[in-house]
């Protein structure tokens, strides 16, 4: 196996998203430290030998993935129509579902962003309209993740996975009203509803809102609206029309079934997004009004990012080894089937030349998330309403 080096100069940008981001303007920048630049360079080397050394085999079995992943949904949506006897067991089967869409986002749409599936731009392409059936917007969740949250992690104003316009303020640079005084109690009662917000909100307001981050960096064709909107009748059609109109579940039950859906992915989702960024120990920068980001990009990464601990077969083969998320955002164009030797690797270095590297049991994470939530609410000031 040969790991091109030129991709890592790259950092985290797919060759077609590359020029598209190296020509704009008015973006903030990071920090250069040399030092920095000449730690990156070092490990870079070390991570392309222990790449080398690893059996290119694996990758097959992260593309049988591809296959038997939406074929298990598949199966599941097919069994549910058919229990039209057992409405438990058809909210049952929606739970399912609900988790597999957070597996196939793991497994596959997130690889196939950063060009680890296939070698073939156009074949990682073909796979984001599997997100798109899946309910969530491909289009735009890819410019996110690929021009803001890899380049700008935690950065106020940059990074759009941590932006904030609603009930929960994280960063210091969230505009706060009266009632996130009381966020770190009702944050129970709306995190169950993450992806009912993703899918039927957030899209939405990145879509037709200027004031949202991603509209800083990108310019919406657009085909990409009516893809928006067919894809998310689609989604509705089939977790509520058919089981409604053609099985003859009752539209109260149907429509139940969809929120089970969304609240079973939206735990597990969770549980994988929150705990690697959001929480009390990691760093939230706000770029300086020259546009500098007061640290390189390298010691970014680190101060942003932590890991999780627990590993078994449930985190290498269902949740497609997520919890090394600092050796994705190092390498991100290194496939998750190598993270644990590369996170091996990395802590190693961190160690040696005194980088901060941190990593946290799944309960840890959760306690040092809910911490932030909390501090930012005993923080905020009373105001007039």
């Amino acid at each position: 196996m040969n790991l091109k080096l030129k991709l890592l100069f790259r950092l985290n940008l797919c060759d077609d998203v590359y020029s598209i981001f190296m020509a704009m303007d008015k973006i903030p920048f990071h920090m250069v430290n040399e030092q920095d630049r000449a730690l990156m360079m070092k490990l870079y080397h070390e991570v392309n030998e222990k790449i080398n050394s690893l059996p290119e085999s694996r990758l097959l079995y992260l593309k049988i993935k591809i296959f038997i992943l939406p074929v298990i949904y598949l199966s599941l949506y097919l069994s549910a129509l058919m229990q039209r006897e057992n409405v438990v067991f058809f909210y049952f089967l929606y739970a399912l579902m609900g988790l597999m869409v957070v597996v196939i986002f793991i497994n596959i749409i997130h690889e196939a962003c950063h060009g680890n599936l296939f070698k073939s731009p156009g074949l990682n392409s073909i796979v984001y309209y599997l997100f798109d059936f899946l309910g969530a917007n491909s289009y735009v969740w890819r410019q996110r993740h690929l021009l803001l949250h890899h380049r700008f992690p935690n950065t106020s104003g940059w990074d759009a996975d941590i932006e904030q316009r609603g009930l929960v303020s994280i960063s210091s640079n969230d505009e706060t009203s009266y009632y996130h005084r009381f966020q770190h109690i009702y944050v129970f009662l709306i995190y169950p509803l993450f992806l009912i917000n993703w899918l039927f909100v957030r899209d939405f307001r990145d879509f037709f809102s200027d004031k949202r981050i991603i509209r800083k960096v990108i310019h919406i064709p657009f085909v990409e609206f009516i893809k928006l909107f067919f894809f998310k009748l689609l989604f509705l059609f089939m977790l509520v029309g058919i089981p409604w109109l053609v099985i003859g579940f009752t539209l109260l039950q149907s429509l139940f079934g969809m929120v089970i859906f969304t609240i079973s992915g939206s735990l597990l989702a969770l549980l994988v997004l929150l705990t690697s960024h959001i929480n009390a120990t990691n760093y939230f920068p706000v770029p300086e009004p020259s546009g500098e980001i007061p640290f390189s990009w390298f010691h970014l990464q680190f101060i942003t990012t932590n890991d999780i601990e627990n590993s078994n077969w449930f985190t290498r083969n269902v949740m497609g080894n997520f919890n090394f998320h600092l050796a994705h955002h190092l390498f991100p164009r290194i496939s998750s089937v190598y993270a644990p030797e590369v996170t091996k690797v990395v802590k190693e270095f961190a160690l040696i030349n005194q980088i901060p590297y941190r990593s946290f049991p799944l309960s840890v994470a959760l306690k040092k998330h809910y911490e932030l939530i909390r501090s930012k609410a005993l923080q905020i000031d009373d105001i007039e309403l």
